[in-house]
């Protein structure tokens, strides 16, 4: 192969190890207010927001919602918008989830199993009360003050990073303890965004399609009334 060519052929594969490595580190995460809700790609701490056409448009369709209100669930449908999936709610919630579907990612030119990177996104009406986990990975409130419990597969998952944006976009890490729980000082009103990953590299299949190891990546949204008054969050990175 001429050198030329070969060149060619290494910038695109680093392009595309780059653009997985970039969707790998971001979340989706869901935004609720007066009966509209959004579930947003990109990075909530920094104010990015991907767009579509755009890297929006990667997701494999769009992903249903699920309202629950006490013991009654129903499952909305969406739309693909600009700035991410818009859903109508009805009623009042206590709280709504989606999981987003995205094609699986091939790492074979750095001797690496192919990967099912699963995004999904929790809001909650409030932290007073707790709330049943229902994803493969889930953080949710247990409703204490400023704690958590992450789940995985329908057990506590110990030693969980669990990373938390204020308003602001400021962040802070925390680790969950042996039962799964974790607690945060949320001194500010207005919107946080918890978020909780995990690997596993137990083989699996989805949609007729075989993985090497699974990432997933949950977020929780709430929105707090009371506290002191934040920053806002950054200006929106340049596109480029």
């Amino acid at each position: 192969m001429p050198s030329s060519l070969r060149l060619k052929a290494s910038m695109l594969a680093c392009a595309a190890i780059a653009a997985a490595t970039t969707t790998h580190a971001h979340q989706v995460w869901l935004e609720n207010a007066a009966g509209q809700a959004r579930l947003h790609f990109g990075e909530f701490n920094e104010n990015l927001r991907e767009t579509s056409p755009g890297r929006l448009d990667q997701f494999k369709g769009v992903p249903a919602l699920e309202q629950r209100a006490g013991a009654t669930a129903q499952r909305v449908a969406g739309q693909l918008a600009k700035d991410g999936f818009h859903y109508t709610v009805t009623g009042t919630p206590d709280t709504l989830f989606a999981a987003a579907t995205y094609p699986l990612i091939d790492r074979s030119k750095r001797n690496l199993p192919t990967m099912h990177w699963q995004p999904a996104a929790r809001w909650v009406a409030g932290l007073t009360q707790a709330v049943a986990p229902t994803a493969p990975l889930d953080l949710v409130p247990t409703g204490k003050p400023g704690e958590f419990k992450v789940v995985y597969k329908g057990a506590p998952l110990p030693k969980a990073k669990v990373q938390l944006a204020a308003p602001s976009g400021w962040t802070r890490e925390a680790e969950a303890g042996e039962d799964g729980t974790v607690s945060f000082v949320t001194p500010w009103k207005g919107q946080y965004v918890a978020e909780v990953k995990h690997s596993d590299k137990t083989p699996g299949e989805v949609q007729g399609e075989k993985y090497g190891e699974a990432s997933y990546v949950t977020t929780l949204t709430f929105v707090l009334a009371e506290g002191m008054a934040s920053p806002a969050l950054p200006a929106p990175p340049k596109a480029h």
